[in-house]
Order: structure tokens, then C-alpha cells, then sequence
């Protein structure tokens, strides 16, 4: 057997910036695998400061009810609604699963939830491929296209400063992870599960208030991107009180024994390892079992819970936490994710793409839109009534969280969703949720 890999990764700064994500993505997030080999024991990391076994007590099931649609299929003969999709593939580093999560759940809203008040809806697609200047093309294609109502952000690391600038907030941009705190101070964007701050500021809650961590070792890569990261995590950290000892490393080093000694890793409550590549991944998890370290290592997103870095480690991928926004979809005790295999089974989706937080990320949030759309008029709904819904909307989230409150940080009003859960690897593909959701420090 093997792990599935949640989303490629590289070295050099895209995988930094996927780092400062860490949710974000797209997926910013959720730590998915499928299956995985016999463990090996590799960085344990223990966790009997926290409490187990945590079922979502918000959890969306009906998705009838959610999107306030009606059961049955759209009426194919009827003018079809138009949501526009900008998604990152298509180059080096791209999400087609987002693609396919998305695409999967038009066809279930279509054939299954009565489509947009009997209308079916139609997605319309622009890719970013590499460029920031992708962004900008996609942009003057869906915000200039009158029959697109809303776009929808799927996963991307580069592109939506460009496209933010054409459309100067004319259409509601709905999102569920972002990669930067600017998304959440546009006009007119609303970002359902998080963001870099959110998900640093729920680390910090989860450290402070569950394992009751009073010393954190943190070690990351020496880059620009990891660093700010590092310093963001640092600072949210202060805030409640909790001792950080912050060292950085060469990225290209295999060798993170004397970076996680310097942490204070063997002394330390907690540890966070700031790593999103496989080599970086793998070199922290030999690390700190060579330092046989007891404490929690909790990581930020699902890199570390790949193929390859299981392959590295002779089998298994490291038995850590894992901070995410979003619902882990290899957890199959959870009941909306049992759902939501169930019915994205029904529209096609792929188990590859099925057990990836992107696909899982760009599901939920069509499925939100197709709320929105129906709340706001149906066919007729239009831009403004679309982000009144979208501002409106207070939760629980389709495989998200509990509450939603856009606008609740002044500093970034776009961020309606901040809420995070921590759930464990316990080895052989399979999870184990540790908390419910849990409110960002500092909010």
C-alpha cells in the first residue's frame, strides 16, 4: 500500500510560499491520504497532553438542505447559471484535483439538488498556470463575461492580485483558502476557511489551550516566505504567553539534528516543524526521533503525509499532528465526510482526486455558492444580492467550520472563516481528530 500524496511539492520559493499557506490551500491543509504502509515508528512525537477522538459536532450532512435546494435534477432546457472557476494547473506546479472536486459537484448540484432554482449550473473555467500575469487573464475574461455571477477561487499560490486588480470588487470572489492576509483587505472577497494568520493564530489557540504547551521549539527554512511565516507563528505565540525558540536552516540541508537541538526540541512542551517538501519533511521527522523527543510535533498542512515522504522514511510518513481548516477527508469516523465521499462517489470524482483537500476544498465551496445563488434570487440572482448572501452567512460550513463571521477582524475583512481542527497520523493512512474547531488566538 501506499499514502496518496495530498499535492505536489518543490523546493525553492512556490514551495515556500506553499509553506506560508500551510491551509491554506489549498488546501491550505488538510493532511488527506488514502492508504499507507505498515508504520515504522518513525518521529512519534506523543500526544497524551490532548484529548482524542473528537467527532464534529457541526458536521453538514444534508446537502439539500444546505444549499436550500430541492431534490431531483435541474431542467437541462433552462438557461443555465454561470459561476466562474480560476484554479492553478497546467504548469510545473498546478491542483487538478481542485478542478475536479469542483466540476464533480456542479454535476451533483445538477443532478441531484435541482441545480440553481431548477436552472442548471454551469462552471466557467481560467486557468493560472504559472504567472502572476495569468491572474490578469482570467480576470478580464470572467469579470467581463456578464453571465458570470461569481467566481470561485480553487488552489492557488500566484495570480490573485492580478485578477483582484481587474475586478476592483464589481463581482463577489469567494474563496476557501488564501494565500496571503491581502485577499482577506480586497473589495468584495470572502474567504471561508483561512488564511496564513488565521491558521497560525488556531495553532497558537491549540498549543496554549489543549496541550497547554508553556515552551514551543520552532525550526524553518531560511527563505524570505518561511521566515515571515515563522515570524507571524512567533508572534501569535508571545501573545499568549508561550516561550518560542525559533531557529532556521539551510533548505538544502538534509541534516536538521543540530537545527532541532538548537530549538530546544528535547526540552521543549511542543514542537513545530515549519516543512513542506519532502526532503525538508523527512529530515525534520529523522531528527526528532534521533532525539527521541516525547512531545507533540504538530505540523501545518498535509506535506508531510505523502508518498514520498513516507517512501524516505522507510514506509510510513512521520506519526505527527497536523493543524488544518478544514475537515480531514481520510478521517472516515467524521460523518460529513462520509457524506461527502458518498456523494461526490455519485458525481464521478475519482478516489485519487476524492482524497485530496483540494478537490474536498473546491466541493464545499461550490456547494456554498450554490447556497448563495439560491438564497439570492436563482436565476436572477445578482452580484450584490450574491454578496449579501456570501457576507451574511454565518455557518456551519460544508466540511468546514462551525461558525463563519465575515468582517469579525477588522484587519482583514474578507476572512470569514478562521476556525481550525488538529487531527493525528496514526499510521496506515489512517487519522484521528484531537479537537472540535477551535477559535484563532487574538479575535
Amino acid at each position: 500500500m501506499s499514502l496518496t500524496p495530498s499535492r505536489p511539492t518543490r523546493a525553492g520559493s512556490k514551495s515556500a510560499k506553499l509553506l506560508v499557506v500551510a491551509a491554506t490551500m489549498s488546501a491550505v491543509l488538510a493532511g488527506c491520504a488514502a492508504e499507507a504502509a505498515s508504520p515504522t515508528g518513525t518521529a512519534t512525537g506523543g500526544s497524551a497532553a490532548v484529548a482524542t477522538d473528537q467527532t464534529n459536532t457541526s458536521a453538514v450532512t444534508d446537502l439539500v438542505e444546505y444549499t436550500g435546494g430541492t431534490a431531483g435534477a435541474a431542467d437541462q432546457s433552462l438557461e443555465p447559471v454561470t459561476i466562474g472557476w480560476v484554479n492553478q494547473q497546467g504548469g510545473a506546479l498546478g491542483f487538478p484535483a481542485a478542478t475536479d472536486g469542483a466540476e464533480a459537484a456542479v454535476k451533483y448540484v445538477n443532478e441531484n439538488l435541482g441545480g440553481i432554482d431548477g436552472h442548471p449550473l454551469k462552471l466557467e473555467t481560467c486557468f493560472v498556470v504559472e504567472n502572476e500575469q495569468d491572474g490578469n487573464s482570467c480576470g478580464l475574461q470572467l469579470v467581463n463575461d456578464p453571465e458570470v455571477r461569481t467566481v470561485l477561487f480553487g488552489s492557488t499560490i500566484t495570480g490573485n492580485q492580478s485578477f483582484l486588480a481587474v475586478n476592483k470588487g464589481q463581482k463577489p470572489i469567494l474563496m476557501a483558502n488564501s494565500i496571503s492576509s491581502t485577499d482577506a483587505q480586497s473589495d468584495n472577497v470572502f474567504i471561508y476557511n483561512g488564511n496564513p494568520s488565521s491558521i497560525f493564530r488556531g495553532l497558537t489557540t491549540y498549543l496554549d489551550t489543549v496541550v497547554g504547551a508553556k515552551s514551543v521549539a520552532l525550526i524553518y527554512p531560511q527563505n524570505a516566505q518561511s521566515a515571515d511565516g515563522a515570524k507571524v507563528l512567533q508572534t501569535a505565540l508571545d501573545s499568549v504567553g508561550i516561550e518560542v525558540k525559533a531557529v532556521g536552516f539551510d533548505p538544502s540541508t538534509t541534516n536538521l539534528t543540530a537545527a532541532a537541538v538548537a530549538s530546544g526540541a528535547s526540552d521543549a512542551d511542543a514542537i513545530v516543524p515549519l516543512v513542506s517538501t519532502p526532503p525538508t519533511c523527512v529530515a525534520a521527522a529523522k531528527a526528532l526521533d534521533t532525539l527521541a523527543v516525547t512531545a507533540p510535533i504538530i505540523g501545518a498542512g498535509s506535506f508531510c503525509f505523502t508518498d514520498q515522504v513516507a517512501q524516505g522514511l522507510g514506509g510510513d510518513a512521520p506519526k505527527w499532528q497536523q493543524i488544518s481548516t478544514q475537515t480531514n477527508v481520510a478521517d472516515m469516523s467524521q460523518p460529513d465526510v462520509q457524506s461527502y465521499i458518498e456523494a461526490s462517489t455519485t458525481a464521478g470524482l475519482s478516489e485519487t482526486s476524492q482524497t485530496t483537500p483540494d478537490a474536498a476544498l473546491a466541493w464545499g465551496l461550490v456547494a456554498t455558492a450554490t447556497r448563495f445563488l439560491n438564497a439570492a434570487g436563482g436565476s436572477e440572482a445578482t452580484a450584490p444580492a450574491i454578496a449579501e448572501q456570501a457576507k451574511s452567512f454565518t455557518g456551519p460550513l460544508l466540511l468546514g467550520s462551525a461558525t463563519v463571521a465575515c468582517g469579525a477582524n477588522t484587519a482583514e475583512p474578507g476572512l470569514c472563516g478562521a476556525q481550525t481542527r488538529v487531527f493525528e497520523y496514526t499510521g496506515n493512512g489512517s487519522y484521528t481528530a484531537l479537537t472540535d474547531w477551535l477559535e484563532p488566538s487574538g479575535t
